[in-house]
């Protein structure tokens, strides 16, 4: 006979009691028990729940996406930018073949080309435009620069040079351009036939130390002489009659020395002074014309009679075959003690509106001796000097 053991009626009570709640849950309104889901409903409803927890998991995703999308962009970017700039900037594809460079007459194309460091053919996009913009235009006769890039592979330099107007004499020769500024000094070798000759200043009044009213007097003074030559090139001497040189004179204004051209006038000076230069321009053709007529060389001219405008004063030079030394002097433009000075022929009123320039007919003007119809002395070589306004 088996022992008693507790254990086992507990299990079975416990079996009881699950099946009688088992049927007692399957039983209809009616009392009919029903039986429990077979396998195959419990595995469709397994495939229900399983696709419902899909489509809850797609929609999830699918709205989270642009998010993911704009993080992962985010995450990436930094390392896409700079593994392509690093392929971009060292591509073959971008290298600089073509360079075009415009507007130069005075530098040439490989001292362009060397100054912007354009050589070697760097890459196009690696090029710093604004850098050899700045290199450029510092050489003397660049005045502005425009570097621009045409992709894939070439460069357009376009150059504006500086004109000059004239050459500067300050111990050594500069070059000016239209404003009045020296920009360059003229190297041995280097030959500008056509430019005048400004002179009457010295290094010292364009000094980065001289003071600023010394500097912007030297900065007009200039400028007034290229207005000078100008109202000469546009006026009646133009074109047969060059300017060899332009003189300076803070106190007494400028004068000209005539170039080649007119034999009568070759080597004259012209002491315009300040203001009315068209006017004056005007009296000296009736001088220089008279002169051609006559057959006589004109040395000096004074068309700076400040408290008289209208008078103008003439020096003819001396007949060089019958005096030799007279010659000399002549091209010193200085008189000598013991010896005859130049004739000198004044004329009143030449351009004068109240009447017709008297030009040097043989009976309104006199050599040597006065001024026409005034009966005044005709001045001498030092009262040149002293009366110079």
């Amino acid at each position: 006979m088996r022992p008693y053991r507790p254990s086992q009626q507990i299990g079975w009570l416990r079996r009881t009691l699950r099946t009688i709640s088992g049927r007692l849950r399957g039983l209809r309104s009616d009392g009919v028990v029903r039986r429990g889901p077979t396998f195959r409903e419990r595995l469709s409803l397994l495939g229900r729940r399983l696709r419902l927890a899909v489509k809850i998991a797609i929609r999830t995703v699918w709205r989270a996406l642009p998010y993911v999308a704009v993080a992962a962009i985010m995450a990436l970017l930094p390392t896409a930018i700079i593994y392509g700039h690093r392929y971009v900037m060292n591509s073959q594809h971008f290298r600089v073949q073509q360079v075009e460079v415009t507007g130069h007459a005075n530098v040439p194309v490989e001292e362009v080309l060397e100054i912007a460091g354009l050589e070697d053919g760097p890459n196009l996009l690696a090029i710093d435009l604004e850098a050899i913009e700045a290199s450029l235009e510092m050489h003397p006769w660049i005045r502005d620069a425009r570097v621009e890039r045409e992709l894939p592979d070439k460069l357009s330099i376009g150059l504006s040079e500086r004109e000059p107007a004239a050459i500067l004499a300050l111990g050594a020769q500069y070059l000016v351009d239209r404003q009045g500024v020296p920009f360059k000094r003229v190297e041995t070798g280097e030959s500008f036939p056509t430019l005048p000759i400004l002179t009457g200043l010295v290094l010292d009044d364009f000094a980065e130390d001289a003071p600023k009213d010394r500097k912007e007097l030297a900065t007009r003074l200039v400028r007034e002489a290229l207005m000078v030559i100008g109202h000469w090139k546009r006026g009646p001497f133009g074109k047969h009659i060059e300017v060899g040189e332009v003189t300076m004179d803070p106190l007494f204004g400028h004068s000209v020395v005539l170039g080649i051209g007119d034999e009568n006038a070759v080597g004259a000076r012209i002491h315009l002074g300040f203001g009315d230069v068209q006017r004056k321009l005007s009296r000296l053709e009736t001088v220089i014309s008279d002169a051609r007529r006559k057959g006589k060389r004109v040395l000096e001219v004074r068309l700076d009679n400040i408290k008289d405008p209208n008078r103008v004063a003439v020096r003819f030079r001396s007949d060089t075959s019958a005096d030799p030394e007279a010659a000399a002097r002549d091209d010193e433009n200085e008189p000598r003690p013991g010896r005859e000075r130049h004739p000198v022929v004044t004329i009143g009123a030449v351009g004068a509106d109240t009447g017709p320039a008297t030009g040097l007919s043989d009976g309104e003007a006199r050599e040597s001796g006065g001024a026409a119809g005034s009966g005044e002395a005709a001045p001498s070589g030092s009262e040149w000097r002293k009366h110079r306004g």
